[in-house]
């Protein structure tokens, strides 16, 4: 009985680390670098030419970060996506299009590096919600931020803006 729960155990542990996303934290994706425009990214173990999802966090405008992602990295890892979680700067210290600008900055460091995390950078899907709901719709749909860093908005396939607000209509 022993060595069935020793191999179980094994077996289980084995299987735990082998789909364990390799992070990477706070990485610049601006010269000079700050503080706020940094990023994480959770890839898989191995493997390569992987979807890649880039999220943005919410906090109105004026708060959030990048490390609130809950059970997300782990459950779009297993999927076989890259997931970036993106800070971004804030109101008042910046306006809304500086923060969508830093928005297309994170894009386009993702598709710069995507390869080095087993990512496509031909296949960036950007997501977010609340305020990140925003910026990633402005910057999917408006070619002039993605256009500043010399990319058009074929960059990305896909925006997944998640604002349960919006559906926030009086009777």
């Amino acid at each position: 009985m022993r060595t069935l729960t020793a191999t179980v155990t094994i077996l289980i542990a084995t299987s735990v680390l082998a789909t364990e996303p390799k992070i990477q934290r706070d990485i610049a994706y601006t010269e000079p670098a700050d503080e706020r425009r940094r990023l994480d990214v959770y890839a898989p173990a191995d493997g390569e030419g992987n979807p890649v999802l880039v999220r943005l966090h919410g906090g109105g405008w004026r708060r959030g970060d990048k490390a609130a992602v809950q059970q997300k990295p782990q459950a779009l890892v297993d999927k076989g996506f890259v997931f970036v979680s993106v800070n971004y700067r804030f109101v008042p210290q910046v306006n809304v299009r500086e923060m969508t600008g830093d928005i297309a900055k994170a894009i386009k460091w993702v598709r710069d590096h995507a390869k080095e995390y087993g990512g496509s950078p031909d296949t960036i899907f950007v997501a977010g919600h609340s305020a990140g709901a925003h910026l990633s719709a402005l910057a999917c749909t408006d070619g002039s931020y993605l256009e500043a860093e010399g990319m058009s908005l074929s960059a990305t396939k896909g925006c997944i803006p998640v604002d349960t607000a919006v559906y926030d209509i009086p009777k």
